[in-house]
């Protein structure tokens, strides 16, 4: 009989019975009570038979069972606790009142189907930057126990060039929004990202990874077809809310055209009093002025895409003359030369 390659299962079924002596299977009448034996199927042949166990085999299925009936308690203990967490992970799934912002970075599929070393290094950074804005807000409820929550509860959630970030519906919530916008429209700056966003206030489930419910609906329609431009813009609800005080050039929220309250974000600190160093305005904006002209001159940028940095340079412009002590140098007449010069040496 040749040597088997086999298959080893629970015993079972009517076979002949052999063991091994050497290099060799010898058959067996009768199992020998006590012993184990495996089924074993050979491939070559197609013969099947029960093959009795070694010693060797024996003394390692002995360990094997001792070990794991040792390890009952810990999985029990285990068991118990997996229960625990799948009860606390049902019990969670329920609508909260929560203000959320889904946020989309302008310019990244382009910027993605571009070619260049540059481009990938740019991307990763961009994206490193974002994971670690979502790990920083997320790990804040890690530092409390599980009856406590943050001020304002903020959960971020990133997925390829989408942001959705949620808090509670209080001035903890709002504040915290505010601050999350202003670190993430700087660090997307630099890399010469615009973000655009809507933002509402509903019933909505969010907890890291896990996001959905009717307010996040609302504010991706916000979102894309609404804002249109490179703005973060406030649900009419919100607007009334969070708009009710004097709005000025130094508010947190700021009319459109159109009505809509968007988030003030090219001030340095939304424009906070206390920050009245010309330089520190003047580092803010400089970047975003080059970038607006850098977009004004560039021939492979679509007609479509450059009317965003036409607004932006709108902004830009309101900035700087409600801003006029710190010496800033507007933008749109400059852009709107350099962009009808590209035009002409193209036709």
């Amino acid at each position: 009989m040749n040597t088997p390659q086999s298959i080893t299962v629970n015993l079972a079924g009517e076979y002949p019975i052999f063991k091994r002596d050497g290099d060799k299977l010898v058959r067996l009448p009768v199992r020998n009570a006590g012993r184990r034996y495996s089924l074993t199927s050979n491939v070559q042949t197609g013969e099947t038979y029960y093959l009795e166990y070694t010693d060797q085999e024996e003394a390692q299925a002995d360990l094997q069972k001792a070990e794991w009936e040792a390890g009952a308690p810990k999985r029990e203990i285990e068991a118990e606790r997996q229960a625990d967490e799948a009860r606390k992970f049902e019990d969670a799934l329920q609508y909260q009142n929560r203000v959320v912002a889904f946020l989309d970075i302008l310019g990244w599929k382009q910027a993605v189907l571009s070619e260049g070393n540059h481009v990938v290094k740019m991307l990763g950074k961009t994206l490193a930057q974002l994971q670690g804005v979502t790990s920083h807000f997320n790990s804040l409820r890690k530092l409390l126990p599980e009856d406590q929550k943050w001020p304002g509860d903020p959960v971020m959630t990133q997925f390829s060039d989408c942001l959705v970030f949620s808090v509670e519906s209080n001035s903890h919530g709002r504040d915290t929004l505010q601050n999350a916008l202003l670190i993430l429209t700087s660090n997307l700056i630099q890399f010469g990202f615009l973000l655009r966003g809507g933002i509402t206030r509903g019933h909505l489930f969010h907890d890291s990874g896990l996001v959905y419910g009717p307010a996040l609906i609302e504010a991706y329609e916000l979102e894309s077809k609404v804002a249109s431009t490179p703005r973060v813009i406030l649900s009419k609800e919100l607007s009334l809310e969070w708009g009710g005080r004097e709005i000025t050039g130094s508010s947190p929220w700021i009319p459109s055209d159109d009505g809509h309250l968007f988030f003030n974000f090219l001030p340095p600190f939304m424009g906070n009093p206390f920050f009245t160093d010309q330089k520190l305005w003047q580092n803010r904006l400089t970047p975003i002025r080059e970038l607006i002209l850098s977009k004004a001159a560039d021939s492979t940028c679509p007609e479509d895409v450059y009317a965003k940095y036409e607004w932006l340079a709108s902004y830009f412009d309101r900035v700087c003359d409600e801003h006029p002590g710190f010496d800033l140098e507007r933008v749109t007449e400059l852009a709107t030369h350099i962009r009808a010069g590209m035009r002409d040496a193209k036709a």
